[in-house]
């Protein structure tokens, strides 16, 4: 990255700086990857506490009912849509070269906590939906609504509205995002597989490396979908930092 706002031209892309108004490039599929991670890199300490102040005492409420009392799955969605919340706040700030502030990410996430819970409810059931209608409308649906969170919280929109900016975007580049997105997840869930075998079946194995698992990935999965949507806008709308910066402070 450069001076243009932390969007500088590969390779290989250097840690995110302070902004400037440059237009921000379009970026192809290890493009957005490398970025992604160099911003990890860069903020992995505060990113890392984002996800465990929730992943730690989760994953050990949900290794308890699983492995010791109910051998059931503890539903947690409230707290995960928290945990995306901050994590996609403190993500974005990070990309434009702030400093990634734990506790104002968790602040902004509790203030909008409703509406982000009622995001992911709504995608789930159209998603849903989709999958029943012989599974390929669902991935398609999957795909078109894939930068919603990031449309949530960096422009404060609705939920509705998240969705609907989420489709515009993907629009013209439907197999760009799923291949992204395809990527991201096969590379989070190659790493949450390896790792939770290593944690076998016992409590403490369970607890400690799905939680490790998670702290692990959480960021670079959340700082691909943040960054995919800044590469969605930079298509449609030539994009520069400036513009980004205010639309997080406007939220």
């Amino acid at each position: 990255m450069d001076d243009s706002g932390g969007f500088g031209a590969p390779p290989p892309p250097p840690p995110p700086g302070a902004g400037g108004g440059g237009s921000i490039p379009q970026r192809g599929l290890g493009d957005i990857l490398s970025v992604a991670f160099e911003v990890y890199k860069a903020n992995a300490v505060k990113l890392i506490q984002i996800v465990a102040i929730v992943v730690i005492p989760l994953t050990f409420v949900m290794a308890l009912l699983t492995q010791v009392a109910f051998k059931q799955h503890c539903d947690a969605q409230h707290v995960q849509q928290l945990l995306l919340g901050a994590l996609t706040r403190g993500a974005a700030g990070a990309l434009i070269g702030r400093d990634v502030d734990v506790s104002a990410s968790y602040g902004y996430a509790f203030s909008r906590l409703g509406p982000l819970i009622g995001l992911a409810l709504l995608v789930a059931l159209v998603v849903g939906i989709g999958f029943i209608l012989l599974v390929i409308p669902g991935i398609i649906v999957l795909v078109f609504l894939a930068v919603s969170v990031p449309a949530f919280i960096i422009e404060g929109l609705g939920v509705t509205d998240s969705m609907s900016r989420s489709w515009k975007l993907v629009s013209g580049s439907w197999w760009h995002t799923l291949g992204v997105i395809l990527v991201a997840a096969i590379i989070a869930g190659v790493i949450n597989g390896i790792l939770t075998a290593i944690g076998g079946n016992t409590f403490f194995g369970v607890w400690i490396l799905s939680a490790i698992a998670q702290i692990i990935t959480a960021p670079f999965v959340a700082l691909v979908s943040v960054v995919l949507y800044v590469d969605l806008r930079a298509r449609h709308e030539s994009l520069n930092a400036t513009t980004l910066a205010m639309d997080l402070d406007r939220t």
